[in-house]
């Protein structure tokens, strides 16, 4: 008994670390003027997935585990001009999380948790355009700062 009271604990404790959920899947295109060209700001979503599973699977017992998750959604911006490789990528503050929860072991949900972050594709792209329209004040001020492209 005091053998189970212990693996349940320790699969209580048990936290994945964050894994990548790989490239993003979600961007928000924004055209800029710059020094008599036009250049384009993309902001695109960078999902970051942390699993914590949780309960314990006990002998013929039915088992009790569930996989929590949460997705912090975040956003980089990149500038380029069309024709040349863009400048480098700014991750901005604005985060928005997701949460969830799933019967079963997180290692066999890890699909399921994508699709159900997928479903909340609306959300997300109003995330990005809300940062997207936050971020315009300051991307014109640094955007002032870049020398204007030269010819191709």
């Amino acid at each position: 008994m005091m053998f189970l009271m212990i693996l349940a604990t320790a699969a209580l404790a048990q936290v994945a670390p964050a894994q990548p959920a790989g490239p993003a899947i979600w961007t928000h295109d924004v055209p800029v003027a710059h020094g008599g060209g036009q250049a384009i700001a993309r902001y695109s979503a960078l999902p970051e997935i942390n699993t914590r599973q949780v309960g314990m699977a006990a002998g013929a017992r039915m088992s009790t585990v569930r996989c929590d998750w949460t997705a912090d959604i975040g956003v980089e911006r990149r500038l380029a001009y069309p024709g040349k490789a863009s400048t480098g990528a700014r991750k901005l503050a604005a985060m928005k999380t997701l949460k969830g929860s799933r019967p079963g072991d997180c290692t066999i949900n890890r699909r399921s948790i994508d699709r159900d972050i997928a479903a909340q594709a609306d959300a997300i792209n109003a995330h990005l355009v809300a940062v997207a329209e936050q971020d315009q004040r300051e991307l014109r001020a640094e955007i002032e700062t870049l020398a204007p492209p030269t010819g191709r």
